[in-house]
């Protein structure tokens, strides 16, 4: 295999084959609006002259990002924010990793996951039957019998592709059902040829933009991003392990959007019994595991991945965006299927975090933390990153115990939820009560 380098773009030969990759992006490129005095306010026109580039992890008004060691000697958790371009189509993409038994496998995925998605060619996605044929050869054990029903999982892969009247052709460049889970099963493979020993959770959010009225009000931008107004996206989620997704919708409720990977979850320990009846025990706290581990999906763990432990990622689409837009755009019954709790759009927020986060705070803890610290601080200091901030600090104060990260991701109703605090009495009697200071 040769390489050369083309700019930021590689060229891989394999075969004779020609395989062109490049790095995705890790920010914004903006064209500012033309708002010559000529015209009116409701056109949207690009500026002729330059363009602006912003870096997703330094727009703190719109992204929030923090993490901490906590009372760990070390971090394993890592973060990435990318925009891939996935079939001429602009992807603005989020991702909390958790790593354990050291940081090679989260840091290899912060650095190269969000290139493969987006690199993942034409071939390697229809050639997925090679891919679980490398699996059943090469790890056997559980892949043998997965390679037997291997069906079965892409038409689950396949029927998972959300489909929505009013945007066939949007919708029909989107291959994320299928780019998705193969890239995922792709990067463990060949990470588990390179790392040895450590593992990694993983919890990925894609945002893809299908429609902006630009004509309703001012648009600061040209281009069609999740955060414009009047805009619908299209949000996909892909989950391993027990990092998690949550949306908090226009009431201020907390919707958890994953299920962890554990022992105890239902569909996981059925999914193993199959072929490790005997692999599961329970620890000194009497938490079930599997054989040493607390999570049955991870990329990495290669001691584990002939008993089972997967990367292939559970996925999940919905629509956010403008509740005007959405109640226009999409039927009544998409509306009840595809939006959270089929309230129609003007979400919040979106939360990605480790489990140190949530193995002390529940969701809608986290969700009340970021929209108290927003009132607290005033308009112009309630961005996203200080409520992120915040979340890692009561963290800390209260003395979690496993590394803790979170990303907060603005949504269009920012800021428009109710002045109600649902947990405010439980976290202060937390705060109250500290255990490192004696109470």
């Amino acid at each position: 295999m040769s390489i050369r380098r083309l700019g930021t773009r590689f060229q891989f030969q394999r075969h004779g084959t020609l395989v062109i990759s490049r790095h995705a992006s890790d920010s914004i490129v903006f064209t500012a609006v033309d708002r010559s005095p000529n015209l009116p306010l409701s056109t949207t026109k690009p500026l002729a002259s330059g363009k602006l580039r912003v870096p997703l992890l330094k727009s703190p008004s719109h992204f929030g990002h923090a993490t901490s060691r906590v009372n760990r000697p070390y971090n394993e958790d890592k973060y990435s924010a990318k925009v891939l371009s996935i079939n001429d189509q602009a992807i603005i993409n989020f991702n909390v990793f958790d790593g354990h038994g050291g940081e090679q496998c989260s840091s290899y995925l912060s650095e190269h996951l969000a290139d493969n998605v987006e690199s993942a060619t034409q071939e390697l996605i229809e050639g997925k039957e090679e891919l679980a044929k490398k699996y059943a050869k090469n790890i056997g054990g559980y892949w043998k019998r997965w390679y037997k029903h291997r069906e079965k999982a892409f038409e689950l892969w396949q029927g998972s592709k959300i489909r929505l009247k009013n945007f066939t052709k949007e919708l029909s460049k989107n291959d994320l059902n299928l780019r998705i889970p193969v890239s995922f099963l792709n990067t463990d493979y060949e990470m588990c040829q390179r790392i040895q020993e450590s593992g990694s959770t993983c919890t990925s959010v894609y945002l893809q933009t299908l429609f902006t009225n630009q004509q309703a009000q001012f648009q600061p931008v040209f281009e069609n991003f999740y955060f414009n107004r009047r805009t619908i996206s299209l949000l996909t989620i892909a989950h391993v392990g027990d990092t998690r997704a949550i949306l908090v919708d226009k009431n201020g409720l907390a919707n958890g959007l994953t299920e962890d990977h554990h022992p105890s979850n239902p569909i996981e320990s059925q999914r193993l019994r199959r072929y490790a009846a005997n692999f599961f025990m329970a620890d000194s706290f009497g938490e079930e595991r599997f054989i040493a581990l607390a999570n049955t999906r991870a990329f990495g763990d290669n001691n584990y991945k002939e008993v089972g432990v997967t990367a292939e990622p559970d996925f999940t689409q919905l629509i956010i965006g403008d509740s005007h837009e959405i109640n226009s755009h999409l039927t009544a019954d998409e509306i009840k299927k595809y939006t959270i709790n089929g309230l129609g759009g003007d979400e919040c927020f979106l939360v990605l975090c480790s489990d140190g986060v949530t193995n002390v705070l529940t969701d809608q803890e986290v969700a009340d933390i970021v929209m108290t610290r927003h009132k607290m601080s005033g308009h112009s200091k309630a961005s996203p990153q200080n409520c992120a901030s915040e979340v890692v600090k009561f963290v800390e104060y209260v003395g979690g115990d496993d590394n803790a990260t979170i990303l907060v991701i603005r949504l269009s109703g920012w800021g428009h939820w109710p002045n109600v605090d649902r947990t405010g009495e439980l976290r202060q009697s937390r705060l109250d009560f500290n255990p490192r200071r004696g109470g």
